[in-house]
């Protein structure tokens, strides 16, 4: 594959994971979007009754932080940037993070799965978008990854 499609890739994916790692710090800063009022984003973005609080901010604000940190992966994995003393872990980083992706997005879809007994509209808006995004990422960092 071109080197410029993997760093096409690359860029692609950074971006996507900057715009969720940007949505997860605005929900820590008390933003309800996608849901209408605030009291209906738990449901919404993580899948349980509305009776339940959010998830701290703080903890809310190191997932922000650590999806930033899975798109860097993507850059650096296509050499965009440079990781100084890791060069020999950088393919199985790359696998790593595909396999996070791919099983965050088919276990969406087994039988017996624990997204099965999520709130709505959490259960829907996963099947629908949030598994087949984590399926197209971990798809991306494979594509890095044999770009290698």
């Amino acid at each position: 594959m071109d080197y410029w499609i993997i760093e096409l890739i690359a860029y692609a994916i950074f971006a996507i994971l900057l715009v969720v790692s940007l949505v997860h710090l605005a929900w820590a800063f008390g933003m309800a979007w996608p849901a209408k009022q605030r009291d209906m984003l738990v449901p919404t973005v993580v899948g349980l009754p509305k009776e339940k609080p959010m998830p701290p901010a703080v903890l809310t604000v190191v997932v922000a932080f650590a999806i930033t940190c899975l798109g860097v992966v993507a850059l650096w994995g296509a050499g965009v940037i440079s990781v100084s003393g890791f060069a020999g872990v950088k393919g199985w980083a790359l696998l790593g993070v595909a396999a996070i992706f791919s099983v965050r997005g088919i276990v969406t879809y087994f039988p017996i799965s624990p997204f099965k007994s999520a709130a709505e509209p959490f259960r829907s808006l996963n099947r629908r978008y949030f598994s087949p995004l984590c399926l197209l990422l971990s798809a991306g960092y494979t594509a890095i990854f044999l770009g290698l």
